[in-house]
Formats: C-alpha cells, structure tokens, sequence
C-alpha cells in the first residue's frame, strides 16, 4: 500500500502507512496487542474480539481508514479514521503505540498521518474520545491542537469508567 510518510525513531525508522484490504492479519495482530496491552483505553475488548472470524477482520480494515505505524518490518502502532455523523468533521479510532515505541514520535507521526487524510478529504475538524485517566494520549492530541469539548460518556456500557471528547480543526 502507499507509505503516508516516514519519521526518525530514535536508531530505527519508522512508516506511517496505509493497510489494504488484504492486510487483515496486519490489522488485527496490532488490533489484539492494543486491547491486550492496554484495555484501559478502548472501548472494545480483547477477549470480544480475539475469535473474530477472517472475514470480521477484512470487513474491519476496510470499515475506516487503517493506518499502522512499522519499525524494522514490525508493526508499532496503528490508527483509524473515517468521516463523522457531524457535518465536515471526521472521527478518529484505535490510536495506539507499542511501549517499545513510546516516547520516539511514532504516535506524533499517525496523529499527522490521520490529519493528512482529513486535510485531502476536505474535513475541517477531528473528533475522538479519550479514556480519563490516559493522560499519555491526552498530551498528545493536546501537542496537535486537541482540546476537551465538553462531552463525555461511558467507556464501555454498563461501566462507570468514562471518556471525553476532544476536537482539532483542521488548517
């Protein structure tokens, strides 16, 4: 698929792409690596989709559009990002790094990414939502212009854990 673009990490480097239709298995290792490491922060969980059949996974990728973040050949990171129900707004899903590529500018380099294919698109603004207490992925998104809207909501329903939304125009 087309390289989005590279960024310097530390002593490797790392590509910001775009998966494929074909690139299921991709998609989901990263997927279930991100629910396992960090359940804290999705709303959908490892054990709900870790017998997810081949065909959930290829309906999956091509749901929204899936960036993953490689280093050395290895998936580090992904994102995903599709247009919203809000009029000129796109929403952004699934942001996650690895802890071996925290702290390298790999999450700097999807947040660019996913604002890139919004940009194109003609989207003027970025919505997500962010688990309290993430504060990791809060200054992120706060570095590229994020901020709280006001909203919130549960998590995961039925669970008192809750999640704010954050917003970001587009230049």
């Amino acid at each position: 698929m087309r390289s989005v673009g590279r960024s310097r990490c530390s002593s490797s480097e790392t590509e910001i792409r775009r998966l494929g239709p074909d690139e299921w298995q991709i998609f989901r290792d990263i997927r279930l690596a991100a629910l396992k490491e960090a359940p804290h922060a999705f709303g959908a969980t490892w054990e709900r989709e870790k017998d997810r059949t081949e065909r959930e996974w290829r309906n999956a990728v091509v749901s929204r559009t899936r960036f993953v973040a490689e280093a050395d050949g290895h998936a580090v990171g992904m994102a995903a990002i599709g247009p919203s129900t809000y009029t000129g707004a796109a929403d952004v899903t699934s942001v996650w790094v690895g802890p071996d590529a925290r702290g390298k500018g790999v999450g700097d380099s999807l947040v660019l990414a996913l604002f890139g294919w919004a940009r194109e698109r003609g989207f003027s603004q970025l919505l997500l939502w962010v688990a309290e207490g993430n504060s990791h992925a809060e200054r992120l998104y706060v570095r590229h212009g994020f901020s709280r809207t006001g909203d919130t909501q549960q998590v995961r329903p039925g669970e008192e854990r809750m999640e704010f939304e954050m917003s970001a125009r587009i230049s």
